[in-house]
């Protein structure tokens, strides 16, 4: 599994984050894949964790406007699926040299990819998925003890 970009440290102080799973290839879909299941899966687990997950169009947005982005990307192959999964904390920031500068920036990220069988698609990439979300629950939790 590959890591990347796991910097903990910019997860301290976060109130909440807006979760979005962005839209699943038509072919896994047909093959299983759920992208509101997904969705519903994440949230669900942040809130347990004791992390406060938001829907899209909660008023207020956290500071920072964080939002969680989950991406599952699939490939058909004869024999099954490529996949990657991408779990991302992207929120605005600001630019240290010029403060009256903000843009959106990705903050948080980590990412792992495989091949699977058609039948075992939805299984392996719900799996992966909770790993890939259980790392931001231990980060956050290692920023913001309770």
């Amino acid at each position: 599994m590959k890591q990347t970009k796991r910097f903990r440290r910019t997860l301290r102080g976060l109130e909440a984050v807006t979760v979005w799973v962005h839209d699943i290839e038509q072919d896994a879909a047909k093959d299983g894949l759920a992208r509101q299941h997904l969705q519903d899966a994440v949230v669900v687990r942040l809130l347990d964790s004791g992390i406060k997950a938001l829907g899209i169009g909660n008023v207020p947005e956290p500071p920072g406007n964080p939002w969680l982005n989950i991406f599952v990307n699939t490939q058909k192959a004869e024999s099954g699926y490529f996949y990657s999964v991408t779990v991302r904390l992207d929120e605005v920031i600001r630019l240290e040299r010029n403060k009256a500068c903000r843009t959106i920036g990705t903050t948080w990220e980590t990412s792992c990819r495989g091949i699977t069988p058609t039948e075992r698609l939805s299984a392996t990439v719900e799996r992966q998925v909770e790993n890939l979300v259980d790392y931001f629950i231990y980060d956050y939790h290692m920023e913001n003890p309770r």
